[in-house]
């Protein structure tokens, strides 16, 4: 049989596992950007900028120039799956922990009131 978590632990569980999924969001997130920086952008300028179209056309199987271009055509259609992902934890990980706050709070205006009942105002 599970434990059972008193009602504010379960209401706050939130603020426990927001980290994760923030964290997650942001690595995602720069994975992609740093990809698309140091691998693609000097494949892509290396692969376009320095070879005629001639020369491109005329590679043959194994050739450093069809590694280039399977680099090009592989990376771009793995990567906004990923960024996409990583905004989704991101946002995810933003809505836990604004979701728990206003139970903390309530919690807390709980406990200030039963310690000063002049603050109620009831």
């Amino acid at each position: 049989m599970a434990p059972k978590l008193d009602k504010l632990n379960r209401e706050t569980t939130g603020l426990k596992i927001f980290p994760l999924f923030t964290l997650l969001g942001w690595i995602l997130i720069g994975f992609s950007i740093l990809v698309g920086v140091i691998i693609l952008a000097p494949t892509a300028a290396s692969y376009w900028g320095g070879n005629a179209k001639a020369v491109r056309d005329a590679a043959e199987i194994g050739s450093p120039l069809l590694a280039q271009l399977t680099t090009l055509a592989w990376w771009p259609k793995l990567l906004p799956p990923l960024t996409f992902l990583g905004v989704a934890s991101l946002m995810l990980g933003i809505a836990l922990e604004f979701a728990a706050i206003p139970r903390i709070l309530d919690r807390r205006i709980d406990a200030l009131t039963r310690a000063v009942p002049l603050m109620g105002g009831k």
